[in-house]
Parts: C-alpha cells; structure tokens; sequence
C-alpha cells in the first residue's frame, strides 16, 4: 500500500480548485468529541481546532477525555458525542477484533472524518548498546509486550514479523503498558520495544547510558512488507524525520499509520461532516502550529486509500477539492462492503453465542473469519 495518495493531475486538480468560503461552511454550536486525556496529543490538537473552530466559525469544541481505547470509544457508540479523535483502536472497532471482541461490541460501523499524518514513525526502539541493527538481530533479544494493550502487542507482532520472527523466537518481557514497556529499556529490563517515535519516554532513553537506535523497515523490501502487513495491515511506509535518535536531513526508512484519527458513525449526517472537513481545511493556518504536530492534519497528507471507510461527508469534499481517485473510490467501496459482511455475521452469531467470555470470543473470531472469507475478504487477527 503506497504512501504516495494523490497522484501529479489531482495534485494539480487542487491547485486549481476553489476554496471552501467560510460562509459556505455552517457547523452546530457545540461539536462534541472525545480524545485522549490531558496531556497527550490529542488533547492538545483538539485545543488547537477547537480555539480555531470559535474563533472563525462561532462552534464550541467541547473534548471528553478518555484514559484508554474504550473510555473513548463508548461516548461515541452510545451517542454522547458524534466524534472521537481516537488511534488505531477506532480501526479494531470496525473490525470487532480484541477488546472489540465482546458482547458489548462487536464490529462498529466506523468512518473515518480526517486524519493526522505526521512526520513522524513508528518502529523498534533498541537500546544502543544492544547490539542490535536489525530486526533480525532481536532473535533471542529481551522484547517488551504490554500486557494490557493489544493494540501495542499487535504492532510489535507486526514488527517481527517483518524479519519472519514470531514472539516465540524472542525473550519476551511484559510490562503494564506502552509507555512501562519503554521505560523498560532505561532500566536495562528489555532490550526493544515498539514506539512512536516522538513519545517522550525515547528522549530519555536517549540522553541515557543506553542510548537509542531505532532498527528500519525499508518499503522495497517487498517480502518483507507483506508479512508486515499481514500482521498490521494499517501500517504504511514511510520516511521518518522526527524524533531522537533520528537526524530530520536523513529520514529513516520506517512505518506510519494515522494518529490520531477523527472518526464518527456511518450515519452520522453527512452534510455536517463534511462543514468539519471544510473548517479543518479552510482553518488550516490557524491551528497548525498551536500544537506539536497538528500541522498533521493538512488535506494533502490524508491517505485516502486505507484500511478504514470515509465518511461519506469526508468523501465529498475531497471530490469538491479534485482529490478524490476511482482508486479511492474503489477502495471505499471494497470497506464498506466489508463492513457490512462483519455487521451481518455479527447479527447471525451473537444471540447464540457462548456464554463465557474466553469461549465467547474464540466463537466470534471463527465466525468472524469464516463469514469475511465467503465474501472474498482478506482475514486479519485471526
């Protein structure tokens, strides 16, 4: 899946295409959304549009925050807000996979509003004095797993993968959580874990006796890649200028995916969504420097084919802008339909399914595998 998402004639399509006015954008006086709590990024973007969004607009931002994937998903599954800027998470949402897994939830029909495509990555962070230039060279390696993040586990899966490793073939350490199992490495406990590349734990680790190092994913090797991706089909390549241990004039060849990301219900109204996409865009200029990384959010960064369905009010203002491809629009057509598989399959298993949990959830993931593969779906997190 190429990071690359508009092509030189759409890209030219946009020069010339006509801005969204502002009087042409009418949004309601409140926007409610949750986002991650205070002190994270997402908090801090969400200040950023909000102050934009009163500012120009007369709309009040009002942020829930939540503490983990599920305090921040709820609100928007029950209908307490429209919105939420969550992570990857949103995307195990609409696959049903994990903590999703469950008779609370199930597959949720997810869209995706607008997405912040950063300058940064993600990869393998490896104390320096490991020994370890590869992802290769992990075999036999103290590894961190977070326990309670699957989302986190899952990306390290991936990781391995990519060197056709498995957690079998490391010393795998377990710690509370993402930011512990980092903090694992300055305390000499593991020797590598999966990171962001701007988390703030990895400028610690850097300025420390360890140091840091950060192991690449070069896109052309294809092999590789495919296995990558068969384990965490939301990464993408990507060039990474930002962070320690990583010099901005030559950009290591590692992995994104967006994130945060602004997502809502299928059926929310589209009208609406597509004034916030607007707004966004129009306002560009005055939130992109209000905060670490909003300038993330540019519409000619969105990766319009991903592995999560647009909004349909999404969708509309990237034709009004020349954005939007049949390849696009392909793609688009391909999710919803997925969607729609694991909504049917889901309606067909859960009022006889078991009743533990355990036993609950390995019901739904065969019935869940069993129904994408009868529709000619790809199956990941088996």
């Amino acid at each position: 899946m190429s990071f690359k998402t508009t092509s030189i004639a759409a890209a030219a399509c946009l020069a010339v295409a006509a801005s969204a006015s502002a009087q042409d954008i009418k949004l309601p006086d409140v926007i409610a959304w949750s986002a991650y709590d205070t002190g994270s990024a997402g908090h801090a973007h969400s200040i950023a549009i909000g102050n934009m969004m009163r500012s120009k607009y007369g709309s009040t931002v009002r942020v829930l925050p939540g503490r983990n994937d599920v305090s921040r998903m709820t609100p928007l599954k029950n209908g307490t807000v429209d919105y939420c800027l969550c992570g990857i998470a949103s995307y195990f949402a609409g696959e049903g996979v994990f903590l999703f897994a469950s008779p609370e939830w199930g597959p949720q029909p997810i869209r995706a509003v607008l997405q912040a495509v950063g300058d940064y990555g993600l990869g393998v962070a490896v104390a320096a004095d490991a020994g370890i230039d590869t992802i290769e060279d992990l075999k036999g390696k103290r590894v961190g797993r977070a326990a309670s993040s699957p989302a986190i586990d899952n990306n390290m899966e991936g990781l391995l993968a990519f060197a056709d490793l498995t957690w079998d073939d490391v010393e795998p350490v377990e710690f509370s959580g993402y930011v512990n199992s980092l903090k694992g490495i300055l305390e000499d406990r593991v020797d590598a874990a999966f990171a962001l590349t701007t988390t703030t734990v990895n400028y610690q680790i850097e300025a420390s006796p360890r140091g840091l190092k950060w192991l690449e994913t070069p896109a052309d090797e294809s092999e590789a890649w495919a296995r990558y991706t068969s384990v965490t089909p939301f990464v993408t390549p990507h060039m990474v200028s930002v962070g320690p241990a990583i010099d901005p004039d030559s950009p290591l060849r590692m992995a994104l995916y967006p994130y945060p990301i602004l997502v809502t219900v299928a059926d929310q109204d589209s009208s609406e969504v597509r004034n916030i996409v607007a707004a966004l865009d129009e306002g560009f200029d005055d939130y992109k420097d209000a905060a670490p990384g909003a300038n993330a959010y540019a519409i000619d960064r969105q990766i319009l084919s991903w592995v999560m369905p647009w909004s349909d009010g999404s969708v509309a203002y990237f034709q009004e802008k020349g954005l939007w491809t049949p390849e696009a629009q392909a793609n688009q057509d391909k999710l919803v339909a997925r969607q729609n598989v694991l909504a049917e399959a889901w309606s067909g298993f859960v009022d006889d399914a078991p009743d533990g949990e355990e036993e609950f959830t390995a019901a739904w993931m065969n019935a869940r595998a069993q129904a994408l593969e009868a529709a000619g779906h790809e199956v990941f997190f088996r």
